[in-house]
């Protein structure tokens, strides 16, 4: 269905964190809607490329442009 496979990633405090900041959850919802999705490294052993989404907004536009480039270039190729 698909030639590669994006994943976003950063840590499950991370993850947990920015449940409970933007759906007011409490920790163990945050927990339980990470439990219901697929595991961290289930998620990562299927990627094809990996954006670390646990540092600052600002240091991923570098990676976000090099992967749009790539995949431009994989599109054209097709």
């Amino acid at each position: 269905l698909v030639d590669r496979v994006l994943v976003v990633d950063c840590s499950e405090e991370a993850q947990i964190g920015r449940l409970m900041a933007r759906d007011g959850a409490s920790r163990e919802d945050a927990m339980r809607m990470l439990d219901s999705q697929a595991t961290r490294e289930r998620r990562l052993a299927a990627a094809d490329d990996v954006i670390d989404n646990g540092r600052a907004a600002a240091d991923l536009a570098a990676p976000v442009a090099e992967l749009d480039r790539r995949y431009r270039v994989l599109a054209r190729q097709h």
